[in-house]
């Protein structure tokens, strides 16, 4: 029987030159997406779960809302569980509640909103469920072994965006 997905499992996502990304669950969203965050520093592809938990300690590059095909399918393996750093910068969103223009301001689990100010309609982005594999994609782009997408701008994490920046 598969394990199933906890927040705190820590695991690798290997970038096809013996290197590999960290990446560990982060948030639930609703009963079926993920909030991964994927760590700056890399480790080899076959790294250890101390390797791989002491990487959980560096900075988050990528914070993505996803399902958790590649680690059910063996792509990405967990390799332990860990706290989730204090501070993770879990993004807020705008979502239009109605028309003509009035949007909300949402927490990352979808339970907390208030209304948006123009400028908050502005810079925040939609709710976006991404597919693993352009999770993937992104990190080898941010270190250099393929190719950045505008699509992927949205996984940085921006200061002054998140849930703890504007639901305080």
């Amino acid at each position: 029987m598969r394990r199933k997905t906890e927040v705190g499992d820590v695991f690798i996502v290997p970038v096809g030159d013996g290197r590999a990304g960290v990446g560990q669950v982060v948030a639930n969203y609703r009963s079926s997406a993920l909030y991964f965050a994927i760590l700056e520093d890399l480790v080899p592809v076959d790294a250890t779960e101390a390797q791989a938990v002491k990487a959980t300690g560096s900075p988050v590059v990528l914070l993505a809302l996803s399902l958790d095909a590649k680690l059910h399918v063996g792509d990405w393996v967990t390799v332990g569980n860990a706290p989730v750093a204090a501070g993770m910068p879990l993004p807020a969103y705008k979502e239009l509640v109605a028309v003509p223009d009035q949007f909300d301001v949402v927490d990352y689990s979808g339970n907390r909103r208030r209304r948006a100010t123009p400028a908050e309609v502005e810079l925040l982005s939609n709710r976006r469920v991404l597919a693993p594999i352009l999770v993937e994609e992104a990190l080898r782009a941010l270190i250099g072994v393929g190719t950045w997408l505008d699509i992927f701008d949205d996984l940085r994490p921006h200061a002054g965006l998140t849930t703890a920046d504007l639901f305080t």
